[in-house]
């Protein structure tokens, strides 16, 4: 559809700036220059919003002139993407909801098409609801409009252009060119109807001249919700990088606490200046979200544990690694002094450099296996049991965990799907390693094993029986000492509360290997009567939750903590 620019360079009548200005007249200044960012600016705050009440805040107010009056030397937009995060009740709504109002009646561009999509019928229904309000609000507005509430779909009565409501649990349409296209909470997006309506609705917009791409969303969860995770890492590079804001056609802005303070000072995550960050319609900014009521949800985060995480995740907009509470604190467990390596920035895993940035040549370890056959990942830890002072401070060391890991070849595509994990991705990276066929070649991980007893003081291979006794058993008459582990609450307990205890005070080397930190987070626990604790296994053909590469660890955790040579009150590091 050809684009016809109606604007001109000029000094825009309102702001005094030097650029591209609309030149026509519009609803009270006739004849006036008025740039793009104050136009959209003044129909919210002088059209759409006054009826209902309702006052453009200092934050929308930016979001608005920064997208739309960003332009090229050509007089088009800059941004065709925009990626804006905030947390629960601020407000982003009428700000979603007035957008298509806006691009209808305001933009130049011939049979505009503005959708709304969510990943479910109610969800796109909210923001469909704050438009049709909106429209409703204005008697002029409401007049270029018939507003068809049961198919949730505004159309201009000109025939120029509609608003119309589609979601990834609804029947999806190829052949859409939107104009204008809003995506609202990103972290729902989890299915692969939602993978399929994103592709359609983007698609679909390479034909316009001057598109607006718009996600507007709460923090998810990094391993529910793959397609919130890859925009919102997107947003974050865009935001780091001064000089790619200049340049980059995503435009980035995201409200959030500091995740760092968060998992060193156990009071920011308490304080008003968390609530601040993340909560940009605060009073403290000239907002109308009271500090009180915040206060009353923080409240609920302190007594009652369990919503700690919801509290994070919606009123502080962090984000976390999966939406249940975990067991484990992935903000504490990630920032675990690591000597130098993070693992996750490695474009590919090279684990002979690694042994050396972490000295491990010839120092004693423990492996412990969680093997499986064909429906899962065959885990391989080698557990280090501290053996030099780290930065932790006087008289502390740390236990390092250097990981591996198996998957089929021809299951990696079926545990993507079940996961909603980039395990293709991981087996390139050489995070996971792929053996041919439909089943794990457990030679492999015997091979990975007689390795590391030339690169290490191997003390011990302990196993879970299942999937490994053979190979153990062959083990053993090649010398290697190996020690079955009973996968029970007798068998695990101490070695899973002692994980689960000093993993806090960061005890523990990791790295941040992707794949270990996925298994991490997904870590569960059952307890029996006695208060003896292990971990649960997530069901395989059905969960999204794997913990294996944890399970290994805790297998070899039972070993070292009882082999006396290297008890943990021996090495007197605690």
């Amino acid at each position: 559809m050809k684009f016809k620019l109606v604007y001109r360079k000029d000094t825009c009548q309102f702001c005094r700036q030097d650029t591209w200005c609309d030149v026509r007249t519009d609803y009270h200044h006739k004849d006036q220059p008025m740039c793009r960012a104050c136009k959209a600016e003044r129909f919210f705050s002088e059209i759409l919003y006054p009826p209902l009440d309702l006052t453009l805040l200092p934050w929308q107010k930016k979001v608005i002139r920064d997208v739309y009056g960003t332009v090229q030397d050509d007089g088009l937009r800059q941004y065709r993407q925009a990626y804006i995060s905030v947390a629960k009740k601020n407000g982003k709504s009428f700000l979603i909801g007035g957008l298509p109002i806006y691009h209808l009646v305001m933009e130049d561009e011939r049979s505009p098409e503005a959708y709304g999509t969510a990943a479910s019928k109610e969800q796109a229904g909210i923001v469909f609801k704050a438009a049709a309000m909106l429209a409703k609000g204005n008697t002029d507005i409401h007049s270029r409009f018939r507003i068809l509430e049961s198919s949730k779909k505004m159309v201009m009565r000109n025939g120029n252009g509609f608003y119309a409501v589609i979601s990834a649990d609804g029947n999806l349409q190829d052949g859409i060119q939107p104009s204008l296209l809003l995506r609202d909470e990103l972290h729902r997006w989890k299915t692969a109807k939602a993978k399929t309506l994103l592709d359609v609705t983007t698609k679909g917009q390479l034909s316009r001249t001057e598109p607006l791409d718009l996600t507007i969303t709460t923090a998810g969860a990094e391993y529910e919700s793959p397609l919130w995770f890859q925009e919102y890492q997107r947003a974050k590079q865009v935001l780091r990088n001064p000089s790619l804001q200049k340049t980059s056609s995503l435009y980035a802005a995201i409200y959030e606490a500091d995740a760092k303070r968060i998992a060193t000072d156990p009071e920011y995550w308490k304080s008003r200046e968390a609530r601040v960050a993340a909560n940009p319609s605060h009073e403290d900014l000239g907002g109308f979200l009271r500090d009180a009521a915040l206060r009353g949800e923080l409240d609920k985060a302190i007594n009652q544990p369990v919503e700690r995480s919801a509290y994070l995740r919606y009123n502080l907009n962090i984000p976390l690694k999966l939406e249940e509470d975990p067991i484990i604190d992935m903000m504490v467990w990630e920032a675990a002094p690591d000597s130098g390596v993070n693992l996750s920035t490695w474009p590919v895993f090279d684990d002979e450099l690694l042994v050396k940035k972490w000295n491990l040549l010839e120092q004693s370890c423990f492996a412990g296996v969680d093997a499986s056959w064909s429906t899962d990942l065959t885990s391989l830890v080698f557990l280090f049991p501290p053996f030099e002072k780290t930065e932790l401070g006087p008289g502390c060391s740390q236990w390092t965990i250097l990981p591996y890991f198996w998957v089929p070849q021809n299951k990696v595509a079926w545990l993507e799907r079940v996961t909603n994990q980039p395990i293709g991705s991981w087996v390139q990276m050489g995070f996971i390693n792929a053996s041919p066929g439909n089943v794990i070649d457990q030679r492999e991980v015997m091979n990975k094993i007689r390795w590391a007893q030339r690169m290490f003081n191997l003390v011990e291979v302990a196993y879970d029986r299942m999937n490994f006794r053979s190979e153990a058993l062959n083990l053993t008459d090649d010398g290697f000492t190996c020690a079955e582990i009973p996968q029970t609450f007798l068998g695990l307990s101490a070695a899973t509360k002692f994980i689960l205890e000093k993993y806090q005070d960061h005890h523990f080397r990791h790295g941040n290997n992707p794949v270990y930190n996925w298994h991490t987070s997904c870590l569960q626990v059952q307890y029996d009567h006695k208060d003896n604790v292990q971990p649960s296994k997530p069901e395989r053909l059905k969960s999204k939750m794997r913990i294996d590469g944890m399970q290994a660890t805790i297998t070899a955790a039972a070993r070292a903590m009882v082999v006396p040579a290297f008890q943990p009150g021996k090495l007197e590091v605690w």
